[in-house]
This record gives structure tokens, C-alpha cells and sequence, in this order.
């Protein structure tokens, strides 16, 4: 004789096999906030960060292109234990002046998530033809911050390494780092990123804790940093650190740090990169009087090269006392209205542009050039087509 199924047992029946599709559904969610992204690079080291919102497992393969191009296989897997939260780690080993190719594979239980294969090329001191981006105040409007950073990733695919001049996010929030990460993924999977630390980063520890940055000192000894990568040494400098007597100490410690360092390095080129500009059309009387006093005279007394900063969000290029100040602040902050007066030492300036910055080098000749990537009307966007440079500028060493 068949049993009739009673109604509630058939309800708890459907609320458990609902149950399980939910919990299926929730497995096959990945567990992947962001990442891989990459950091600091050496010549024997890259920096490889990413961020899990549950404790899981994870391989990283890693081969030279050489290889894996020729065998789709990996040379070599580095495998964590179960993992939740950002995990920040150094691939050491590597050989100088090679393009690597990688791989990020989170495991859990059945589950296989992986990442696109990502690459990147470690420097070398024979290394003497590269390029490297810069932009910067990719605050507020991350599908903006994301239009350009894709933009330079179709463009320069196999540019050395990104450097951000601050302002990252509108605040140091999870939620907004976490559209941040979004924004730059294409980007930062194949291109080391480094950033210099704006005002709305607003000092916080998720800062230091979220992008690996090369050795220096300050705060978690990345506030200021330098490496170099081929001929081009590089400089990250904190300049929020000018009122208040703590921020006035920490100020005089770095600039005997950077003057020291700059003073050290016997590079072909010397590239400073800080958030708040010296020059600019924007301030009053077109200069920041206190930082031109802190950092001006050491930059000519160590033969830097070329100033790069944000703050302003728009581009401005000066030319004073032999050195290349640039002002890139189009990679996604509201844009701000044209000033109409130039500052002295103007040599160009464009508003409403979100952009970025390519740098070539080639030998003993640098070559620096602004590329549009679309302008900005009553809050609409248009695409500029062709990427060809608003302006640029070529130095050349004897």
C-alpha cells in the first residue's frame, strides 16, 4: 500500500534540498576578493599579493616564458596552507632581466578556482630599454580608474611596472579598496603596481598592508622607498608629513633618508614620485612654498630627473631649474576646472582628461609622454581614439 507523504514533511524536504542548493550555489561563488596582483620587482624578486574571503588553500605556478610558451607547463608550484584574508608573498629565485609567466590556484575542498596567467619581467643592471606608467587620483569614480588602467594594459602590454601618485581611494575602507582592487585587475595581474601615499589614503595601515612596497623607512618602512629597475632609480616620498610635530619630525627623517639615497645612486636616470606637487597652477601664487623649500634644492644638488606627483586633477608639466615636474591627476577623481592662469615654468597643461603617463627608455634617452584616454563633458565621457600623446618631452644624458 503507498504512504501518502504528509504536507509538512514534504515542506522540510524542499527546505533542506533549497538548503543545499544554496550552500552548492555559495561553493561555486569564488572565494577570491582580488589578486593576484603584483608589487615590488627586483631582479631575483616580485612581490605577489591577493586577497581570500574564506580560509582556503593555494598553489602559485610560476615558469619563464621561454618555457612555458614552448610546453604549457609550469616550472615550478609554491603551495599554502589554508588561507583567509590578504596573503602578501615573495617570489625570490628568479633570474635577472627574464619574462615570467604565473598562475594563481585556489583550492577549495572539490572547488578549483583559478586566475588568468599573469607575467611580468624582473630589471637587471645590463637592462637599458623599458618602459614604466605613471598616473595617479584614482579616487571616486573606480569604472573610470578601471577604463584607464585597461587602457594602459591594451596599450603597454609589456611595460615594466606602474607607479600610482596617491589618492588611490576616496577613503581607506574596505569596500572602497575592495572596488579599487576591481578596477585594476587586468592592470596589476601583469604589471608590478607601486603607489605613493596620498591625503585620502588619510595614513591608514590598510595602505601598507594592502600593497607591497620596496624597502625604505617611516611607516611599516614603506612610507618612503627607492629601487631601481634597469637604469632608472626610483623614489616614493610621503608629502602629507608637513604640519604638526610629529609630522614635521617624520618629515625631517626622510628628507635626510632621500637625500641620502638620491645622493647614493649612480643611476642613468633619477625619478621622484610624491602626492602633493610643487609646482602647480592651482596653488596660489603657482607654488606649495613649504615643499619647494623641503625638497627642490636636493633634487638639483642629486641630479633628479623628472618630479611626478597627483593632488591636481588634471595634467600640468613645468620645467624648472633643469627638472621636469609633471602634475597626472586623470585616473578617475572628478576633474577640475581650468585655471586660468599659467604658473611660471608652465610648458603644457590639459583639463578635463582622464590620462595617464608612458616612459620609454632607451639607452641614455628618456622619453615621457601624456596620453589622453578620454575627455570629460558635463560628466560624460568620450573616448579619445589613437592614444596619441598630448605632450611630450625627450632627456638625454651625455
Amino acid at each position: 500500500m503507498r504512504v501518502p507523504l504528509r504536507r509538512g514533511v514534504l515542506l522540510v524536504a524542499i527546505g533542506v534540498l533549497f538548503a543545499l542548493g544554496l550552500a552548492a550555489l555559495a561553493q561555486e561563488e569564488s572565494p577570491l576578493i582580488w589578486g593576484p596582483n603584483l608589487g615590488v620587482i627586483g631582479e631575483d624578486s616580485v612581490a605577489i599579493t591577493w586577497n581570500t574571503s574564506r580560509e582556503v588553500g593555494a598553489d602559485l605556478h610560476y615558469a619563464t616564458a621561454k618555457f612555458y610558451d614552448a610546453s604549457s607547463k609550469w616550472e615550478e608550484t609554491l603551495s599554502f596552507d589554508p588561507h583567509k584574508g590578504v596573503a602578501d608573498i615573495l617570489l625570490n629565485g628568479l633570474l635577472p632581466g627574464t619574462k615570467y609567466r604565473y598562475q594563481l590556484v585556489i583550492y577549495e575542498g572539490d572547488a578549483i578556482y583559478d586566475s588568468p596567467v599573469g607575467h611580468f619581467t624582473t630589471s637587471s643592471s645590463d637592462l637599458r630599454s623599458f618602459s614604466f606608467l605613471v598616473y595617479g587620483d584614482t579616487r571616486t569614480n573606480q569604472d573610470r580608474n578601471e577604463l584607464v588602467a585597461d587602457t594602459m594594459a591594451q596599450d603597454n602590454p609589456d611595460a615594466a611596472l606602474v607607479i600610482n601618485t596617491g589618492d588611490v581611494v576616496e577613503s581607506p575602507t574596505i569596500g572602497r579598496f575592495k572596488k579599487f582592487f576591481a578596477a585594476i585587475g587586468n592592470l596589476a595581474l601583469s604589471h608590478p603596481y607601486l603607489c605613493v601615499i596620498g591625503n585620502h589614503e588619510k595614513a591608514s595601515p590598510r595602505f601598507y598592508e594592502f600593497f607591497p612596497l620596496p624597502a625604505g623607512g617611516g611607516k611599516s618602512n614603506e612610507e618612503w622607498w627607492s629601487f631601481d629597475y634597469g637604469s632608472v632609480h626610483f623614489v616614493g616620498i610621503d608629502s602629507n608629513s608637513i604640519t604638526g610635530a610629529n609630522a614635521i619630525k617624520l618629515m625631517r627623517e626622510q628628507v635626510q633618508w632621500v637625500k641620502e639615497d638620491l645622493a647614493r645612486s649612480k643611476a642613468t636616470f633619477k625619478v621622484v614620485f610624491f602626492h602633493h606637487p610643487i609646482y602647480s597652477s592651482t596653488w596660489e601664487g603657482g607654488v606649495n612654498v613649504p615643499l619647494q623649500q623641503e625638497w627642490e634644492q636636493i633634487f638639483r644638488d642629486t641630479g633628479v630627473d623628472v618630479v611626478f606627483n597627483g593632488h591636481m586633477h588634471c595634467y600640468e608639466h613645468f620645467f624648472i631649474g633643469g627638472i621636469h615636474y609633471v602634475v597626472t591627476g586623470g585616473g578617475g577623481a572628478p576633474l577640475q576646472d581650468p585655471v586660468e592662469r599659467a604658473a611660471d615654468g608652465t610648458v603644457f597643461r590639459r583639463y578635463g582628461a582622464l590620462h595617464y603617463v608612458r616612459v620609454t627608455v632607451s639607452g641614455k634617452m628618456m622619453k615621457v609622454e601624456a596620453i589622453p584616454v578620454a575627455s570629460v563633458y558635463d560628466d560624460e565621457i568620450h573616448l579619445t581614439p589613437g592614444g596619441r600623446p598630448m605632450d611630450s618631452f625627450t632627456i638625454s644624458k651625455p
